[in-house]
């Protein structure tokens, strides 16, 4: 195979991914390893979610971490804290503030990359929207949930009270 033909394939396959990825519905991202979410990357399709082009989110590393809710903001930074320092993965449900002011649910999944020497170069995640809410009343409190230790996956939660 020629450098051309690789190319096309890989154009090809590019395209293909990108398509897949807006066909699921998850969104995936990819954050600086930190105590806060700082994302680097996400699909394009975070615009239905968020309200927000991708490139409004990404031109402003603290966009996301902005958009969580005041109140889930200490437990959403200490799942990414645990994962840039003890290297476990994360499983938490929290509400982001769109750009229209409403809220919406999201289950946000995060794991640690590690590179050969063990050092995590960057955190791998999908959001998944789960819905929304309108009336205050009906927004559920931060509940954490213990996980079985040999997963070292911590949750957090929505509990109504």
């Amino acid at each position: 195979m020629n450098r051309v033909e690789i190319q096309t394939i890989l154009s090809h396959l590019s395209r293909e991914l990108r398509r897949f990825i807006d066909t699921v519905g998850e969104i995936p991202y990819v954050a600086l390893p930190s105590e806060k979410p700082e994302i680097i990357c996400f699909a394009g399709k975070i615009k239905k979610l968020t309200g927000y082009d991708v490139n409004e989110i990404l031109a402003d590393r603290e966009h996301w971490e902005n958009m969580i809710h005041p109140d889930d903001r200490e437990q959403v930074f200490a799942a990414f804290a645990r994962c840039k320092n003890e290297g476990t993965p994360f499983n938490i449900e929290y509400r982001i503030v769109r750009k229209d002011g409403s809220l919406r649910f999201v289950n946000d999944k995060g794991e640690p990359v590690f590179n050969d020497k063990g050092e995590i170069t960057q955190v791998e995640g999908l959001i998944t929207p789960l819905g929304e809410s309108t009336r205050p009343e009906s927004v559920p409190f931060l509940e954490v949930k213990d996980v079985p230790k040999s997963n070292d996956v911590y949750s957090i939660g929505f509990q109504k009270v």
